[in-house]
């Protein structure tokens, strides 16, 4: 896991950090994903995951009514 720990340099700046304790950046959750509704190779390729379930295109603007 990465992390920040405060120097010097860090206390000079104007992004100074407010702890002499190492920081974690970021921490990530990836649930367990079952193996079924999979899409054929070439279509998960296109998609961007085999997983039909987990197709969440972005739609952009679409999504916001004018």
């Amino acid at each position: 896991m990465e992390t920040i720990r405060n120097t010097e340099m860090d206390s000079n700046s104007d992004c100074s950090v407010f702890t002499n304790q190492a920081i974690s950046l970021a921490m990530a959750y990836v649930a367990m994903q079952q193996w079924r509704n999979l899409y054929d190779p070439d279509l998960g390729l296109q998609r961007g995951t085999i997983f039909a379930e987990l197709d969440k295109p972005f739609i952009g603007e679409e999504a916001v009514q004018q």
